[in-house]
């Protein structure tokens, strides 16, 4: 019992001592609140209370409540009349002000109303006032402009901040679209080049004329300002130089149509004759045979003949002469000639992949750069001597590995500009700094070329879109860096579109199937940049395409949809065209697969079933029947190729088209489908094994040797 008496009591003692700690504790936490101070740098003690209700006399800061919204209610007869201090609110005037009044002697809340948050002016404001407002002016000091114009700062800050933004929200748009993402390039950064060409390669599938003429104003409108013309043998070649023209060439009068409609739009007309390599549409035949550097390839010229610079001459002459209308007024009347500014003012003389060189008896004993270079210039002087006006364009490979003293000896600085072409998406790993530093050193000026078609596969059916966008801008970025080497920097950037490898190569990528792609790459060098807005943006209302609907997708998305299908929509000259390779393309990637199949993972229709005639009928009658689905899809194509393609192209174009990526997968379907019938029909099979072939009988060698 008296135990249990000590314990209570001294849980009691416990209890009192514990809430006695609590109450000091508390006491000291609201004193010290309550008399904590702010020293002034004059001194001067100012206390949290006094701050909260800017109650400190002779003060310079206004009350932190006042700041926030609160204003106290000042009393005339508390303050003795002596400040002057004007009610807060009484000076505003503002319409709609809701005053929420306490108690006697309490505060009340002013509504801030738009145009005017801050009282009246007052003669003597507290001291919170003027520590923020020390802060301002300090912060203003740091921030004032050297120059003297009043503009702070902040505001450049702002508007960088502003232009990382919107920087930040371009590159997601392009990430979100699949267009590569290119340092320096965006919207308000530097102008794009001044002259944009599209490159026509005629030497395979030429369209007709008036296909062309319906493109010309497209072109126009997405940014072009030049046409880069290569005849190879579609020019109407005449006198001694009758034999190389096509059998399908255009006639003057087409050739004077087309000139008339770029002309009528402004767009200035450069001919590409090559003088150098790539002349076999002309070696190839008997009359010039006895001009090529090899005897056994037409791929170049041999520049030690007197015959050769003869040829070239004449070769420059009648495309050159065609193409100045104010000298023999063939393409426009003087009025006209008079109103329009396109003039030929360049020709582009070729002189790339020269690879037979140095090789005949003639020219073995002299070093192949300086052949090379002399040629070029004897080719430029002929231009420059018989017609002084014209610039002259020389493709730039076989420059780059050449040393700068051989170069500036060889005197074709002051002759040529250079056409820098990469079509890969490092542009740097094939033209180095220290090649542009060069050319720089010899050339005033230099052009740049990229591609929209033509330069990732001899056999390709549609371009890879995103692979040409990225080349064009890429160039975009090298051009930007690279043009303030020369000292007329960069004059402009070339598309090319190329239609063969060379004369002798199957066709590439149809100008139809590649539109899309020329209309995405031209669009971005008119502008510097891609554009990632459907409305700014010229590629879908110049390809006549439908307005995108819904903000779940973007416009162009190049990662989802690489066969870029979002096209075949689209009403541009030449759509069916396109919406027919599309097609095609589908059904050569089936028919691929399934051959691959047939030959490498499938056991019963190989090519060794098919030779010994030794397989499984029931297998072989399941394998058919793919194949009977992708014959009659192939053949049912062949069919409507003619009619679709005869819109853009002659015969003897489409006939080849036809014969070189149809009729291949008619032949092979065909093959296994007869195969196949064979191999159903046996009821008896021989006896394992099977004889099989010899190494030495396949490749023709007799067993005893």
């Amino acid at each position: 019992m008296h135990s249990r008496l000590l314990i209570v009591c001294w849980r009691r003692k416990l209890f009192f001592l514990g809430a006695s700690l609590l109450f000091l504790l508390a006491l000291w936490f609201w004193g010290f609140l309550y008399t904590t101070h702010i020293t002034e740098d004059g001194g001067k003690i100012v206390s949290v209370r006094e701050l909260m209700l800017g109650s400190a006399h002779g003060g310079r800061h206004e009350s932190l409540l006042q700041r926030l919204g609160f204003h106290e209610r000042h009393d005339p007869a508390l303050d003795g009349g002596s400040n002057g201090v004007e009610p807060h609110g009484a000076a505003h005037g503002e319409q709609g002000s809701v005053q929420l009044e306490g108690e006697e002697g309490g505060v009340k809340f002013v509504k801030p109303t738009p145009g005017g948050l801050r009282s009246a002016k007052v003669r003597h404001t507290n001291d919170w006032d003027a520590i923020m407002q020390d802060r301002t002016d300090e912060a203003k000091q740091i921030n004032q402009q050297p120059s003297g114009k009043g503009q702070p700062s902040r505001h450049i800050s702002d508007e960088m901040r502003m232009a990382a933004e919107r920087q930040s929200h371009y590159e997601h748009e392009l990430k979100r679209m699949g267009v590569p993402v290119i340092a320096g390039l965006g919207p308000g950064g530097r102008p794009p080049p001044a002259q944009r060409l599209v490159h026509f390669d005629l030497k395979g599938a030429p369209p007709k004329v008036s296909y062309l003429r319906r493109l010309m104003p497209i072109l126009k409108t997405l940014g072009a300002t030049g046409i880069l013309l290569e005849y190879e043998d579609m020019f109407p070649y005449g006198g001694s130089l009758l034999p190389l023209a096509a059998r399908n060439a255009y006639n003057r009068d087409e050739i004077l149509e087309l000139l008339k409609s770029a002309f009528a739009l402004g767009l200035t007309v450069i001919p590409l004759v090559q003088t150098f390599g790539h002349l076999e549409y002309a070696l190839k035949l008997k009359e010039f045979a006895h001009l090529r550097e090899t005897e056994d390839s037409p791929q170049a010229l041999c520049p030690s003949y007197n015959a050769s610079m003869a040829f070239v001459e004449e070769l420059l002459t009648q495309v050159i002469e065609y193409h100045m209308p104010a000298e023999n007024g063939n393409l426009l009347h003087k009025e006209d000639i008079e109103r329009l500014t396109p003039k030929l003012t360049h020709i582009h003389i070729g002189c790339d992949e020269v690879y037979r060189l140095a090789e005949c008896p003639r020219c073995r004993h002299r070093l192949k750069d300086q052949l090379f270079l002399d040629h070029v210039y004897n080719v430029a002087t002929i231009v420059r001597r018989r017609w002084p006006h014209l610039r002259v364009i020389v493709w730039d490979d076989m420059l780059r590995h050449m040393a700068l003293d051989a170069l500036q000896a060889s005197g074709i600085g002051k002759l040529v500009e250079p056409m820098i072409w990469v079509y890969a998406e490092d542009i740097y790993k094939f033209v180095q700094s220290n090649t542009w530093e060069k050319y720089a050193a010899v050339f005033r000026t230099a052009w740049a070329a990229s591609a929209f078609k033509g330069a990732h596969g001899e056999g390709l059916l549609m371009p890879p879109i995103r692979r040409h966008l990225e080349n064009t801008l890429r160039w975009l970025a090298v051009m930007q860096g690279e043009g303030n080497r020369f000292s007329h920097g960069l004059q402009g950037l070339a598309l090319t579109g190329w239609q063969r490898y060379d004369h002798f190569a199957v066709l590439c990528e149809l100008l139809p199937a590649a539109l899309p792609s020329l209309a995405i790459c031209l669009s971005t060098a008119a502008k510097g940049y891609f554009d990632v807005s459907a409305r700014t943006n010229p590629i879908l209302s110049s390809l006549t395409c439908p307005e995108p609907t819904g903000e779940h997708h973007a416009w162009l998305e190049l990662h989802r949809d690489s066969m870029m299908v979002m096209f075949s929509r689209c009403m541009f000259p030449g759509s069916m065209i396109y919406r027919f390779i599309l097609r095609l393309a589908t059904l050569t990637t089936e028919t691929e697969e399934y051959t691959d199949a047939i030959r490498q993972r499938r056991g019963w229709l190989t090519d060794y079933n098919i030779r010994h005639n030794f397989s499984s009928a029931a297998r072989v009658d399941d394998l058919l029947g793919e194949n009977y689905r992708l014959l009659n899809a192939v053949s049912n194509l062949a069919r409507t190729a003619a009619s679709t393609l005869t819109e853009v192209y002659d015969h003897w174009t489409y006939g080849e088209f036809i014969e070189q990526r149809i009729f291949p997968m008619l032949e092979e379907l065909k093959r296994l489908e007869r195969a196949g019938e064979g191999l159903k029909k046996r009821r008896v099979w021989p006896q394992r094994p099977l004889p099989y072939l010899k190494p030495f009988e396949v490749l023709g060698i007799d067993e005893k040797t």
